[in-house]
Parts: C-alpha cells; structure tokens; sequence
C-alpha cells in the first residue's frame, strides 16, 4: 500500500472522528436547550395557573391570615433576652448540658423543679417559655487554636495532623464564645437567671478543683518570674557599676581592659533577658485576669427583655399559608379529578 493511500486513510478516519466529535456535543447542547425549554413551559404552566386561581388562592391566605390574627391577639405577649458567656477549663460542655436541662423542665411544665434549679418562685419558672444556647462562631479562632496545638504537640504528632483534620475534630464546645437566649412571659424575670446559670456551672467540683490548680500553676509562674526579674535587674547593677568603675579609670590614664567589650555584651544580653521576662509576666497577669471565673460574662440578661417579632412562629403566618397550601390542594384535586373523568368518558 503506498503512503498515499496510507494518508487518505489517515485523513477519513479523522474525518470520521470529527464527525462523531461533533455530532455528540450537539446532541449535548440540544439536551441543555431542551431542558431550559421545558423548565421555561412549566414556569409559564405555572403562572398560568396562578393567574387563573389567584382569587380563589387570595382569599384562602386572606381568611387564613385573618383567623391566625385572631389567635396571636388572645396569645400573651412573649419576650426574650441574651447572655454572651466565655467558658474556661472547658466548661462549655457542662453549660451546654445545664440549658438543654432547664429548656426540658420548660417542655415537661415542672415549674417546681425549674424554679429550685434557678432560685426564683414557681409562678416566675412557670412563665419561663425556653432556654436556648448556641456558640457564636468565629472562623479565626480555629487557625488560632491550630496554631496553639502545633506548638504543643510534638512534631511527629504535627506531621501526621493538618488543619483539615484538626477542623473535622472542631465542635461548638471549642468556640471560645456563646450566646444564650432565654424567653419569657414574664419581661423582669431576665436578671434575675444570671447568677443561677453560672453558678450551675461554677459549682461543679471538677471545675472548681482545675480553676483551684490553675491559680497555683500561674501564682507560682508570678513568683519565679518576679525572682528572675529581680535578679536580672541585680547583674545589670553589677555590671554598670563594673563599667562606671573602668570609666573612671580611663580618665586617670589607666587603659580600659579587653573585658570591657564582654562585660557590655552582657549587659545588653541581659537587658534583653528583663525584657522578656516582663512579657512574659505581662502574659501570665493577663492569664490571671481571663482565668478569674470558670465562666466570664462578656454580656449579661439585661433588665428588660425584648419582644418576640418571629414572623414565621406567628399565626397570623402560619394559618396564612396553610390555608392557600389547602386551596392549592383542592385546586389539584379537582383538575386531576376532572382529567380522569374526561379520560374514562374518552374512552
């Protein structure tokens, strides 16, 4: 076979290639076209029917609406307030546990037991209508807890973790914040929940034993680094009095001695030296000052609460859309009845 024929083959076999290439990509793009066409006819179905039903639709959620009004009228009026808690020693387990049991004994209506946990009286627990806590997330604060653990760990243990991995073992008890929400029909009982729910977490044994060592770990951190400082600052002494001394000297004539040199790159190390050693105090009093509390109140239950505006729990909404949902229905079921009755008679 010459390597003419050879090329002509070469050639319709390509040919033959394009040509499917071709063909499939717009069999492909017929499917997406056809698909937004009928995605397109169903819209338009769609409003069609609207607009043919819109009366009867219109006065189904206006007669809906009207009722659930009725009803949001006769419901007392509820209010809610927030707290914003930092947790330590990783309490926020146990804060998370302490609401979700107040919020059951709210379900459960047990006003005498809600009221002996939270030191109020039955007829204040019993206007209590939820509690509810959530952790306010900040996306910032697992790179920062990443990084605290690489510094921690070894580094083998860092080789075989990657901040994908450390995300995945993330829950809402590590966010540092979090926010509870308590609602009642009682708009002064707000201030009055501070106090119980933190000292529900406070006076747990555990935490109180791990704040207990904790203040010792730092107290005893204080007093070495105080000592440390002091006697850093007591060789600076030494050497600027060893160096006013050679100065003097050299005034007379004497010649200044090759230590000198060494005795000012101590006192420069050891300048350096006192000044870590007060950030590092600087850290520890702030540790101290964070520490204090086994949970810190960044915002308490203020006096007054705020009304409840959720449009989507109120009647007036509710039976405003459940009502046309139910005309929607009928609608249907009157269509597809009639289309089966034409279909039998077609017969």
């Amino acid at each position: 076979m010459s390597k003419q024929n050879i090329q002509k083959d070469e050639e319709v076999d390509l040919g033959s290639l394009f040509k499917v290439i071709g063909k499939g990509f717009q069999n492909l793009f017929n499917a997406i076209g056809r698909f937004f066409i009928s995605i397109f006819n169903l819209l338009i179905l769609a409003l069609v029917f609207i607009r043919n039903n819109a009366v009867k639709l219109g006065a189904a959620i206006l007669i809906g609406a009207i009722a659930g009004l009725a009803l949001d009228l006769t419901q007392p009026q509820k209010y809610s307030s927030t707290m914003i808690v930092e947790h330590n020693f990783n309490s926020a387990q146990q804060l998370y546990k302490n609401i979700e049991f107040y919020h059951e004994l709210v379900k459960q209506k047990d006003s005498v037991l809600l009221a002996e946990a939270l030191n109020i009286s039955v007829s204040e627990a019993a206007k209590l209508k939820g509690f509810y806590i959530k952790p306010i997330r900040n996306e910032n604060e697992k790179y920062e807890l990443f990084d605290k653990f690489i510094d921690e760990v070894d580094t083998a243990t860092v080789s075989r973790v990657d901040f994908k991995e450390f995300k995945k073992g993330f829950t809402d008890f590590d966010y540092k914040y979090h926010q509870i929400k308590v609602k009642s029909l009682n708009n002064g009982i707000f201030e009055k929940l501070s106090v119980p729910i933190i000292n529900s977490v406070e006076s747990n044994p555990y935490f109180k034993n791990q704040k207990k060592i904790n203040d010792q770990n730092l107290q005893q951190n204080e007093n070495v680094l105080i000592k440390s400082l002091s006697e850093v600052d007591t060789l600076r002494n030494i050497y600027n009095e060893v160096l006013i001394t050679e100065a003097k000297k050299s005034e007379t004539g004497t010649n200044i001695t090759l230590a000198q040199g060494a005795k000012k790159t101590n006192e420069l190390e050891l300048f350096n030296e006192s000044l870590e050693l007060n950030k590092d105090l600087i850290s520890n009093n702030k540790a101290k000052a964070e520490t204090t509390d086994i949970l810190n109140v960044v915002s308490a239950f203020s006096k007054v609460g705020v009304k409840e505006r959720d449009l989507l729990k109120k009647y007036t909404f509710l039976l405003g859309v459940g009502f046309g949902l139910l005309m929607l229905l009928f609608i249907l079921f009157r269509q597809w009845n009639k289309y089966l009755k034409n279909f039998v008679e077609s017969k």
